[in-house]
């Protein structure tokens, strides 16, 4: 089947279009790009009505890839991949690629900013064609967790997640827990007794049953994959 590219370039308000002649991008890319279909430009791409676009030519052209000239995807690559799943495309066929940080914020230069931009949104064009569709996959958790560090932090953090049902493995390198905190007389700012905060916390540390404690002993070896951690410890 033959690729179908949308190509959709944002304004940003004036974040974008100050520094890149975003209507020229977008008319380059629909005359230039091999199997560019549709090529648009809009004032905020990120909204109800630039999500409809997208979602409504997705639905005419039968686009099989979607490309989105705007901010950084760390903001709304999830937008405009929802917004492709809800026309019925897979939503890891749409790539971003950022004119925000990457070019308009880092440049002065219309003319430079503008040919940059075009090389980015048809690296982005060639991305896509070679994309496939994935599915999201469901793996089995391990819900124990490991803790490396026997100060206050991890003090408060184990007894947060061994409260919660969790099992816990807590790793110190030092022959016992506490921290520096442990070495100091009070606290800032209250200048509270530091042994008085933190011993209750080290006693119910090691009375937890759902803590395990290993102490003199760091960590050697991580390996594993999200869910399924394992851990070396020596």
């Amino acid at each position: 089947m033959a690729d179908k590219i949308g190509i959709y370039v944002c304004h940003c308000g004036s974040n974008i279009a100050g520094t890149i002649d975003v209507e020229e991008v977008a008319r380059w890319a629909g005359k230039t790009i091999k199997d560019v279909v549709v090529s648009k430009d809009y004032k905020f791409m990120c909204s109800s009505l630039g999500q409809q676009m997208i979602e409504d030519d997705i639905k005419e052209h039968g686009l099989t890839g979607v490309v989105v000239g705007a901010c950084s995807p760390h903001l709304h690559e999830k937008t405009f991949r929802n917004a492709c799943k809800r026309a019925g495309l897979n939503p890891f066929l749409c790539q971003m690629t950022n004119l925000r940080e990457h070019v308009s914020w880092v440049n002065s230069d219309k003319a430079a900013g503008t040919e940059k931009a075009k090389a980015l949104i048809y690296a982005a064009a060639e991305r896509v064609k070679r994309q496939k569709p994935l599915e999201p996959m469901k793996v089995e958790v391990n819900p124990a967790t490991l803790v490396v560090g026997g100060g206050i932090a991890g003090l408060q953090a184990t007894l947060e997640l061994a409260d919660a049902g969790y099992p816990v493995y807590l790793v110190e390198r030092e022959p016992s827990i506490g921290g520096h905190m442990a070495q100091f007389d009070k606290t800032f700012p209250t200048l509270d007794c530091s042994a008085c905060i933190l011993t209750p916390k080290m006693s119910e540390v090691g009375q937890h049953d759902k803590v395990t404690m290993f102490t003199y002993s760091e960590l050697e070896e991580v390996s594993g994959s999200v869910g399924n951690f394992k851990v070396k410890i020596r």
